[in-house]
């Protein structure tokens, strides 16, 4: 099921995405380490993330949602496609099918960056205390999915095909961390949760 970006997004969502171009660049204009940058957003992430769960726990599919956002961006990716191929077109069917495929790329990148950002980066990656073995891994989650949301704005805003692989290439970047569950639905206590509702 969609949710609608705006404006129904949520209020939490609406932080983080204000929240975190601050925590990279700072209030002011001195620069900055890139260290730095990804101890501020773990700060914004870490400080929020505890206290928010979108999806009861049990019916997460992480693997599942990997593969959506691939999809997300191969349609991006051939939308960009069709474009180039008609680009040469003027006439009033072929101007309004250009239009079309922009909505799709827009559309489709809009999708991937909200479910990056509301899924993996609040739900999924769990803030580590930087004292903590795992902060480094912690960070690098943190600037994987980063990468992910800006590679999908820039394909939304692209033809070019190398663009459109950065953004394939980002995504699968983090999949080794969602591998499908072998032991199935169960695993993730579905049938506990479809119990609970009588099912």
């Amino acid at each position: 099921m969609r949710r609608p970006l705006t404006p129904g997004i949520c209020l939490f969502c609406s932080a983080l995405i204000l929240g975190m171009p601050i925590a990279i660049y700072g209030w002011g204009t001195q620069p900055d380490s890139v260290s730095t940058s990804l101890d501020r957003i773990a700060h914004v992430v870490g400080a929020s993330v505890a206290s928010h769960c979108e999806i009861p726990c049990g019916i997460y599919d992480d693997h599942a949602m990997v593969q959506r956002m691939l999809l997300d961006a191969e349609t991006i990716s051939k939308a960009s496609a069709q474009i180039q191929l008609l680009s040469g077109k003027i006439d009033a069917e072929s101007l309004n099918t250009i239009s079309r495929w922009v909505l799709v790329k827009e559309e489709h990148s809009r999708e991937l960056q909200h479910n990056n950002a509301w899924y993996f980066v609040t739900q999924r990656v769990k803030a580590v205390p930087a004292a903590d073995p795992g902060y480094q891994q912690y960070l690098q989650k943190l600037a994987a999915h980063h990468a992910i949301s800006v590679n999908a704005m820039k394909a939304a805003q692209s033809l070019d095909p190398e663009v459109q692989k950065r953004l394939s290439d980002s995504i699968k970047a983090v999949s080794a961390w969602y591998p499908p569950n072998p032991a199935g639905a169960d695993a993730n206590g579905t049938e506990t949760w479809r119990a609970l509702q009588g099912r």
